[in-house]
């Protein structure tokens, strides 16, 4: 998708986001808990988010709580929407955050060689149209990364028990963004060493039935039953003890990959 399409999905979503308050505060608990356990940051890292949707829109953020002040790190944030890049830099700087928005493509990273430490690609090239998209933003995360750089990457898992109906769905034209293209978990070690990374680590995260709680949590706002919400979060959170266990990617939502690239 062009940047332009990008602006107009954004403008739709400003006014009724693709999640539920709860699954995205949810998913926003997830990547953090995620990047404090994978992804120590040397002071001062140069780290770098390939799109902003979530900082522009949604409860599923992280800029505004990661990398922490006492990090001393610099972040940088990308889009190829210039209304995304616009909603995500005063929703950063509202929020006293630190870091810099850019408007660029993620297949095309304006950075030098080797010049960051860290890469977080938030489920941003699974809406890529091609797999040849997909292998050009990763080789451009390699590149960009400096030697012993990490890259965390997640994508949408096609094992995931209800991807196939998502797909039905966004055929029918229920979902108001293409899911675009992605790898299953068990080519993506392979993928990242064609691009020159080693895989570190790998999991699946989000362990939650998108479609079948978003459907819940409709039917729970209408009875005016929202204060259950706290009750559901802590739910989802046990249903994360799937990580790592036989089994996890029928289950879960995203395949998350730490790479790096060799020193």
């Amino acid at each position: 998708m062009s940047g332009a399409s990008w602006d107009r999905v954004a403008r739709a979503m400003a006014r009724a986001y693709h999640l539920d308050p709860v699954m995205a505060e949810h998913k926003r608990r997830v990547h953090l808990a995620l990047l404090r356990r994978w992804c120590p940051l040397p002071r001062g890292a140069r780290v770098l988010k390939t799109d902003l949707f979530e900082e522009a829109l949604g409860g599923d953020e992280v800029l505004l709580s990661w990398p922490s002040s006492d990090e001393g790190a610099r972040a940088y944030g990308i889009d190829i929407s210039g209304e995304v890049c616009a909603r995500a830099r005063e929703r950063i700087q509202q929020g006293r955050a630190e870091a810099r928005v850019a408007l660029a493509d993620a297949g095309r990273l304006p950075f030098r060689d080797a010049s960051l430490d860290f890469v977080f690609s938030c489920s941003t090239l699974d809406h890529f149209e091609t797999r040849g998209e997909i292998l050009r933003g990763l080789h451009e995360a390699a590149r960009a990364l400096k030697p012993g750089g990490s890259l965390l990457l997640t994508l949408d898992n096609p094992r995931a028990l209800f991807y196939p109906l998502a797909r039905l769905l966004e055929r029918k034209g229920k979902i108001a963004f293409p899911l675009g293209e992605t790898i299953p978990p068990q080519e993506i070690a392979e993928v990242l060493r064609e691009c020159g990374l080693d895989v570190v680590a790998r999991r699946g995260i989000y362990h939650v039935p998108r479609v079948v709680f978003t459907g819940g949590l409709r039917v729970l706002r209408a009875l005016r039953l929202g204060f259950l919400s706290g009750g559901l979060l802590r739910f989802l959170a046990l249903l994360e003890k799937g990580q790592g266990r036989r089994g996890e990617f029928r289950t879960a939502w995203y395949t998350a990959v730490l790479a790096r690239r060799p020193v």
